[in-house]
């Protein structure tokens, strides 16, 4: 989220409820931006436990995956059907897309693109670095979805811009991005979906792109060299700056402190951007130099050039630094070219954003940075940014490109709002990016004896659900109420209006031969056991919406003459 914000206020371990505006205050974004987070996590939290980690609506389930073939039987292709699917709580819609040219060859498949469904290399965040062509070669392949939340600002989508107030910009937005990706898989092809999630592969994969442990920070507020206690603030411990401010800490280059991670920080939570009008080389053409000193740039700042590839593909090239700023022309000279494409393509936001960091020295806890101007990420050693504030990474983390770290710094207060034990600043995860997963297909290939008889199949790995009302059919249980010894007893269930399509599983105490498991039969007869007093049945049916009541149970009582 970066964004120009005072504050993250939400934490859902308070369990708040919801926020309380109150009359002749001073109104805060981070009161309005809690009170959002408090209903999402609400509503995505209660989507999740009734759907569970992921599934699609029985009536339009989406992202169906299907396989497109060439007249030489290679795959060169997939689709992505059209409707909604939810990952852990979170709404995934693919709408219909426009008809085109393109038509699968397989016969076997549910979808073509006439029918509307998307092409996996027209989908909008497009894992360009794949190599296709080998993977659809090395069958079987898993289909799966990954998704994520990314803050957009009005440079990124300007129909959030009030054309009415002359220019200025005023909320920004969260978005919920989606990207069908596919991986090799070396497991068993003909898993089922309810077997797959448990499965030693499938959880490598997910913690191989989202480790349990993507690095701990702590922060401080600087403590003097001849403090004799690490866990009383001394007086002299102060946060230097002149404003408030939210610092930002996010991993440049992910891995571990052993391959070199990276990491950049920025006062303004990462928010002071440029947008380019032109880039030829190292030379830079801006649209504006910023609204003030403050969130401008100047010679010596370390800059990024991003677009919307470069964010949602969570790239991560070398920073370069502003050498020569001409105000007249809004030229900015870096100290280079990007190392791609990046930022070339007007239609995909190409914005120059600005970071804070500077090299220091490393025995007193000065930022070391490599040739790409990020500072290395060095764990367990108090790390200064700026005006008092430190950080540390706590050993051990394998960090990943994108995550971050906000920090509130208080002049106030001349501190910084961290949580705080006995033993000092507490370890916290990253805020985010949290990236969430959902196996959606595997596909596989099938040989006949003859080479026409070549075909592809895939195995379905999404979950569906029904609608949790409808009309519930009454059940009843008919049965005697007492029986005579010896004789046999028989239950009904009587089902109004009849159901199609259902099961039921008897269950029967005190009795031989009774119905087990699964089965059609809506009469169970049984005899009761010489001993027993009473006999007690209990039906349970499957295939009634999720909402309806799915039992019956009886006892009937054995008389003794």
């Amino acid at each position: 989220m970066k964004g120009d914000y005072s504050n993250d206020t939400f934490d859902p371990a308070k369990h708040f409820t919801r926020v309380l505006m109150q009359q002749g205050r001073v109104q805060l974004d981070s009161d309005w931006n809690e009170q959002a987070a408090i209903l999402l996590h609400y509503l995505q939290t209660l989507a999740r436990d009734l759907i569970g980690p992921h599934g699609g609506p029985r009536e339009s389930p989406g992202f169906e995956i299907g396989v497109v073939t060439n007249s030489s039987s290679k795959i060169t292709d997939l689709l992505i059907g059209v409707g909604r699917y939810y990952v852990d709580g979170i709404l995934c819609e693919i709408e219909e897309q426009a008809p085109s040219e393109f038509k699968s060859t397989n016969r076997d498949i549910r979808y073509s693109s006439d029918e509307g469904a998307l092409r996996y290399r027209g989908q909008p965040v497009y894992p360009r670095d794949l190599d296709l062509e080998r993977l659809f070669e090395n069958l079987p392949l898993l289909v799966y979805l990954d998704v994520w939340e990314r803050h957009i600002c009005a440079l990124e989508d300007p129909d959030i811009r009030e054309i009415a107030l002359g220019g200025p910009d005023t909320a920004a937005r969260a978005k919920v991005v989606w990207q069908v990706n596919v991986s090799e898989w070396n497991g068993d092809a003909e898993i089922t979906c309810d077997e797959f999630e448990a499965s030693e592969a499938w959880r490598k994969l997910v913690e191989d792109r989202q480790p349990t442990n993507r690095g701990y920070l702590k922060a401080r507020a600087q403590i003097p060299e001849d403090a004799q206690d690490a866990c009383v603030v001394s007086p002299e411990a102060r946060y230097r700056g002149a404003e408030n401010q939210l610092y930002r800490v996010e991993i440049h280059r992910g891995g571990t402190e052993n391959s070199k991670a990276t990491f950049k920080w920025s006062r303004e939570n990462g928010s002071v951007v440029f947008p380019i009008q032109r880039l030829a080389g190292s030379i830079v053409t801006l649209e504006n130099l910023g609204r003030d000193d403050r969130f401008g740039i100047e010679v010596g700042n370390w800059v990024e050039i991003v677009d919307d590839d470069y964010s949602l593909l969570r790239m991560a090239e070398r920073l370069l630094r502003i050498k020569k700023i001409d105000p007249a022309s809004m030229e900015i000279t870096l100290s280079g070219p990007s190392e791609s494409n990046v930022g070339q393509d007007s239609l995909k936001h190409p914005m120059l954003r600005r970071w804070d960091q500077q090299t220091g020295d490393s025995s007193t806890g000065g930022l070391t940075l490599d040739e790409g101007g990020a500072a290395l990420v060095v764990e367990d050693a108090w790390l200064n940014l700026e005006d008092g504030i430190q950080v540390l990474f706590q050993a051990g983390g394998n960090y990943r490109t994108g995550d971050y770290w906000l920090i509130p710094a208080r002049t106030e207060t001349g501190d910084v709002e961290w949580p705080v034990s006995p033993d000092g600043p507490e370890a916290r995860p990253p805020r985010g990016v949290q990236h969430h997963y959902a196996p959606l297909a595997l596909v596989f290939s099938r040989s006949g004896p003859a080479l026409a008889d070549h075909r592809f199949d895939t195995t379905d790995l999404r979950h569906h659900f029904g609608p949790a009302s409808g009309c519930c059919p009454t059940i009843a249980l008919d049965y005697p109420r007492t029986v005579d010894r010896g004789d046999s007893i028989t239950f009904t269930v009587r089902i109004n209006p009849k159901q199609d399509g259902i099961k039921l599983k008897w269950e029967v105490v005190g009795s031989v031969g009774a119905i087990t498991g699964p089965s059609d039969q809506v009469s169970c007869e049984v005899r009761p056991n010489a001993d027993a007093t009473a006999v007690t049945a209990k039906v349970t049916i499957t295939g009634l919406p999720s909402s309806c009541r799915n039992t019956a149970q009886g006892t009937s009582n054995i008389r003794v003459r």
